[in-house]
């Protein structure tokens, strides 16, 4: 799966933007990468916006398995998938009930407005990461 990571520096949110085909063993590693940078950016927010995936393909268990690992973010911190198909929104809502962790601020939402007004922040302004 390519995806890129993208911060906005003032908000200190996180973007994660998966693209095209999702693969299980794709799932399996993505959560290891956003641990990689939530560890040195210390974000107070964060969306992975599934709008550039083409194809997804991970069965449900798959995402058990993914869901069942402690999150890559500290429990307070607000995130949001941005999920704009029927598909991909209830694959991203699986994976949230797998969680089933109580206090985690885990949300999936259709739009990337959502998410910004979710995380209360107007305009940001996100900059590639290596």
């Amino acid at each position: 799966m390519p995806y890129r990571f993208e911060f906005d520096v003032e908000h200190k949110i996180l973007l994660i933007l998966p693209e095209g085909e999702i693969g299980e063993r794709d799932v399996a590693t993505f959560n290891d990468e956003i641990r990689r940078h939530v560890r040195e950016l210390n974000p107070s927010g964060a969306i992975i916006d599934c709008s550039a995936v083409t194809s997804f393909n991970p069965s449900g268990e798959a995402l058990r398995q993914a869901a069942m690992p402690p999150a890559p973010f500290p429990a307070e911190t607000p995130r949001f998938i941005v999920a704009p198909t029927d598909y991909l929104f209830g694959m991203s809502r699986m994976y949230q009930l797998a969680a089933n962790r109580p206090r985690e601020m885990l949300k999936v939402v259709r739009t990337m407005q959502e998410a910004l007004a979710g995380l209360g922040v107007q305009n940001p302004q996100f900059t590639h990461l290596p």
